[in-house]
């Protein structure tokens, strides 16, 4: 059993199948790759898996619990975070503040609290800056952790998207193109940091539709068709895979 492993997912939305029997597994260490068309169901998986949305069957095991119909905090909690296509966020809270807001073991904002402020709630947000200020200059965000998140560019708001969910203290995170929409230059530079970011012991399911990318960073590569796992392997295999090329591709052969 893998990291994550999912088996047999369903979902139907309004009588549309979504996903029919996803079966898909994430070994840890890994960045592995998700890809397949347009309305493949790969947006559902993260959906499904991170508890936005109950599968109608299946199950959804990661780290070795079985973690299906459990809400997004608590997966949070666990060490699973997703991140979204387009970045999410407070567009008029700082970069740090942002930040902030996702650290880990946060003592929380009540009336109590505020108003009982202790000295241990005190050290812990303390903690949780600090947090904050490394992981925004781990990804160049150092210079712009003063700035609204509304003035940053596309790529800078996918580096905040990681960075969010770095401050979790995730063991796996999963991506939904986190290069859309973003320039070659930062592109290259969001890759290198989850290449450096794998190898400090963070696990990637990755979503992408850049086919550079995915032959660049991840091993394995899964296909998704038509709500199903449609074929796995490095991206060499893959696409080389006629069944592959017909569903994702019409039969164009892919330059890997």
């Amino acid at each position: 059993m893998g990291l994550l492993d999912v088996r047999n997912l369903h979902r139907n939305f309004y009588g549309v199948q979504a996903l029919a029997g996803v079966d898909l597994v994430v070994e840890p260490g890994t960045i592995t790759g998700l890809i397949g068309p347009n309305g493949a169901g790969k947006t559902t998986v993260f959906n499904c898996v991170t508890g936005l949305v109950p599968p109608d069957s299946g199950s959804v095991t990661f780290d070795g619990r079985d973690i299906t119909g459990w809400r997004p905090e608590r997966i949070t909690q666990a060490g699973l975070v997703r991140t979204f296509q387009i970045a999410r966020g407070f567009p008029r809270l700082s970069v740090l503040e942002n930040l902030m807001l996702y650290g880990a073991r946060q003592p929380g904002e009540t009336l109590w609290k505020a108003l009982a402020w202790t000295r241990d709630q005190a050290a812990r947000e303390a903690e949780v800056r600090e947090r904050a200020v490394a992981v925004g200059r781990r990804l160049n965000l150092g210079h712009v952790l003063n700035n609204a998140a509304s003035d940053l560019s596309g790529g800078q708001k996918k580096l905040l998207e990681i960075g969010r969910a770095l401050m979790t203290d995730p063991k796996l995170i999963l991506l939904d193109e986190p290069i859309a929409g973003v320039n070659p230059t930062l592109a290259n530079q969001i890759a290198d940091h989850l290449r450096s970011l794998c190898d400090e012991g963070i696990s990637f399911l990755v979503i992408e539709h850049h086919m550079d990318m995915i032959a660049r960073l991840c091993d394995p590569v899964i296909v998704m068709a038509e709500g199903r796992h449609l074929a796995q392997g490095s991206f060499a295999e893959i696409a080389a895979d006629e069944r592959v090329q017909d569903a994702y591709m019409g039969k164009r052969r892919w330059a890997s």
